[in-house]
């Protein structure tokens, strides 16, 4: 179909192909483009549940901006959706953003979307000035994390130690001098990755997904050299592992196990910056630990620091010397009149609601430390 307002020379298509390379590759190329707007992880995401519906606005010289959508069905009302860094637009071109908005909209419409939630992509701010304007509502739940922690890997490998905490240095150099060992694991070694996470759900008390779930994470990305899973032994048995995603410019941390066990020969340490050796090989700038938590990051980021000594977590991800960085925000909006005014009045509440709603958005953050 034609774009709005007259905008003739863009067209829009709307696929729910499982795959589309040249989607990816746009992705991949555009600002802010991750992962989570891939087709390849739409595959991933049906495991769940959701369903894709991938907008993609073309011009004369091919894709110029596109945004991909996930469902799920909410039995006799309809759907609910959300597009995680999203949408995406080549350039700054307000009337490509303008006639794909548009073109959501018909969407929501058509698919009887109740709800919808909607979170620009890193360094495109300017994209949720649009949003509200179109009428969505900021919200206080983000379907991908707001706040981060990222390493510049453009560095050689040994300013990026020095940028580093002593502590996480000295800690690094230890695991390497008692003879932990890193290595590249390969889809036989899934099982090993899942019980490390199950092990360390237990002690955590939340619930790890399943085999299957990471068996299809692997499959559709490491197929296209887009995966890593590491796996740190020593003397013959696996202590940790982590499972990482490389996209765009940024490899992330996506989610990673530890038995609990020689904690003090520091397994994590050492496979973190085994992870950056990766990264760095194959050109990304960023290594990504995907989340921080919002109201200590933003604190972070404001003139009067908060002292993090105690907090476990945040100081293991700051000591390897990343810089904490804020992306934009999510956006919902209803397409149920009735509720458009009480989403208006009650936004600022939705903190409350937010473990539910993660559950049900099935949003996993790395917010604990392993222990």
């Amino acid at each position: 179909m034609p774009g709005g307002n007259g905008l003739s020379r863009y067209r829009v298509v709307v696929s729910q192909e499982p795959s589309d390379l040249e989607w990816d590759h746009f992705v991949a190329a555009a600002v802010g483009g991750a992962y989570q707007q891939t087709s390849m992880w739409a595959q991933v995401k049906a495991t769940l549940g959701w369903r894709c519906a991938r907008l993609v606005l073309r011009g004369p010289q091919g894709i110029v901006a596109g945004c991909q959508v996930l469902l799920r069905p909410v039995p006799w009302l309809g759907a609910i959706a959300y597009a995680s860094r999203g949408p995406l637009v080549a350039g700054h071109d307000p009337r490509a953003l303008e006639s794909l908005l548009e073109a959501l909209d018909e969407l929501a419409v058509r698919e009887r979307v109740l709800y919808l939630k909607v979170q620009p992509p890193p360094g495109r701010g300017d994209i949720a000035v649009v949003l509200q304007a179109h009428g969505f509502v900021e919200s206080a739940l983000d379907v991908a994390p707001a706040v981060t922690v990222r390493v510049d890997l453009g560095r050689p490998p040994e300013a990026l130690l020095a940028t580093m905490r002593r502590n996480t240095r000295t800690n690094i150099r230890k695991a390497q001098r008692l003879g932990v060992q890193i290595r590249e694991g390969g889809e036989a070694d899934l099982g090993t990755f899942t019980r490390l996470l199950e092990a360390t759900a237990r002690r955590q008390g939340f619930s790890a997904h399943p085999q299957t779930y990471y068996q299809r994470m692997w499959r559709t990305f490491a197929a296209r050299g887009h995966a890593c899973l590491l796996i740190a032994e020593h003397e013959g048995a696996a202590l940790s592992s982590n499972f990482l995603l490389g996209y765009g410019d940024s490899t992330v941390y996506k989610a990673g196990g530890w038995s609990g066990t020689r904690g003090n020969i520091r397994p994590n340490e050492l496979l973190h910056w085994a992870g950056m050796q990766w990264g760095r090989a194959r050109g990304h700038r960023y290594y990504d630990f995907e989340g921080f938590e919002r109201s200590i990051g933003q604190a972070l980021l404001s003139e009067h620091p908060p002292d993090l000594s105690a907090n476990g977590l945040a100081n293991f991800k700051l000591g390897f010397g990343g810089d904490v960085t804020a992306f934009p925000g999510t956006y919902d909006r209803t397409y149920r009149p009735p509720l458009a005014s009480a989403l208006r009045r009650f936004a600022p509440q939705l903190d409350r609601l937010m473990p539910l709603a993660h559950r049900a958005l099935d949003t996993r953050w790395k917010t604990r430390r392993r222990r």
